[in-house]
């Protein structure tokens, strides 16, 4: 009810005062789990993503962001959760894969980081990780963040790209950063596609 509430209101808010377009969510599954993923450039992406599609997203999130007390507790009502990105953090990794065994959607971006110059970053190997583990499929989102002719830029304006979903999941012994590769070329494509 929260998160649907939240999601609502953010819709309005991108909708009125930000002119954002949303592509290809009809692309994403109904039911069932998914991994998400997506470009990663701005603080305003998680909330973005989690507004353009039409299923609750948990997100992994960085864990000082739960030290502060207000935002701490907003994001965990919203369904993210830490991960240590100092190290193999083991315990996000478990309830990504857990949230992902109750068929529900995570959402990762596979730099890791945000891009400082909106070039995509290489990607780090935990998404395709948690493919091979989970054995779900992965459904791209790209970011675009458009400037306005008119208007103030505060408010980022973006286009939202949702792809196909697909699957990385093949017999036999696999690269995890080959995978996580092939991920990025996805996202990649999307943009270009969009250009």
């Amino acid at each position: 009810m929260f998160y649907r509430f939240c999601r609502s209101l953010f819709r309005f808010f991108f909708g009125v005062f930000c002119g954002w377009e949303v592509f290809g969510a009809e692309n994403l599954p109904q039911k069932g789990p998914v991994l998400v993923i997506a470009n990663h450039f701005s603080y305003w992406d998680p909330v973005v993503v989690g507004s353009a599609l039409g299923r609750q997203v948990h997100f992994m999130a960085k864990s000082n962001l739960f030290s502060y007390p207000v935002l701490g507790f907003l994001i965990s009502k919203l369904g993210a959760f830490p991960v240590d990105r100092q190290r193999i953090d083991r315990t996000s990794l478990k309830r990504a894969l857990s949230l992902l065994d109750e068929g529900k959607i995570v959402c990762i971006f596979p730099e890791g980081t945000r891009s400082k110059t909106g070039a995509l970053l290489p990607p780090l190997p935990g998404a395709a990780f948690l493919v091979r583990k989970a054995g779900v499929s992965v459904c791209p989102v790209a970011l675009q963040r458009k400037k306005r002719i008119f208007g103030n830029n505060l408010f980022p304006c973006y286009h939202v790209h949702v792809g196909a979903t697909f699957s990385v999941n093949k017999p036999g012994r696999r690269d995890l950063q080959a995978d996580a590769d092939l991920m990025m070329a996805k996202i990649k494509e999307l943009l270009e596609d969009s250009i």
